[in-house]
């Protein structure tokens, strides 16, 4: 629980930073679904399911997954604000919370659910980076995992963007924050299957903040 308090308090400071700083947008991507059955292929997220499926997942690729905790009440603030707009944050009553370890059992991060009790909103994966990035395949695998399970499995059909992969599209980001010289970087998937994707890359003390947001 430690690990996880200090993850969630550098992401509470990194969205107070996301107010306070002129954050720049990196690569604004759009989407033109053209599928005739793009209905079908949208997923349907709960809090058991699409958590044992991402778990299930990730194991397939070495990295651990937890089984999710469960907050509600007093809990929700401490452990599972992710948004500087209130009225969005002020909605969330219920947060599941899973912890994240590479294959040398490494801690990377954290996926958790946020939204109503019977109902997720948002899926967010949030992975604490040195300054090195040396832990950029892991996260290429994580976020790639979350879309696959919370969106679809759709990346190659779609390209969005322009991007041939989920890898390609972190590459992207990944480089251009370091060029930017941005305290808070952004880049947005527009219309994946119905759903837009927000990767926000921030620079703190101990390397880089990345924080996947997918809306459900």
């Amino acid at each position: 629980m430690k690990k996880m308090n200090k993850i969630i308090l550098i992401s509470i400071i990194s969205g107070i930073a996301i107010v306070a700083i002129l954050a720049g947008l990196l690569i604004p991507t759009s989407v033109n679904p053209n599928s005739e059955n793009l209905d079908s292929e949208i997923l349907s997220v709960s809090y058991i399911d699409t958590n044992k499926d991402i778990q299930s997942q990730l194991a397939i690729q070495n990295v651990s997954m937890s089984s999710a905790l469960k907050l509600n009440g007093f809990s929700i603030k401490t452990y599972c604000t992710f948004f500087a707009d209130e009225s969005i944050q002020n909605a969330i009553k219920y947060c599941t919370s899973t912890e994240l370890l590479d294959s040398d059992g490494r801690y990377l991060g954290n996926i958790h659910m946020v939204g109503v009790s019977n109902s997720p909103k948002y899926v967010i994966g949030v992975i604490q980076a040195d300054p090195i990035t040396s832990q950029l395949d892991d996260i290429k695998i994580i976020y790639q995992t979350m879309i696959e399970s919370v969106v679809c499995d759709c990346w190659d059909e779609e390209n969005p963007g322009g991007f041939e992969s989920v890898s390609d599209w972190i590459d992207a980001a990944h480089s251009h924050h370091l060029e930017a010289k941005r305290i808070t970087s952004k880049s947005e998937i527009n219309g994946l299957a119905q759903k837009d994707l927000l990767l926000e890359i921030t620079t703190n003390t101990e390397g880089y903040m990345w924080k996947f947001i997918i809306p459900n």
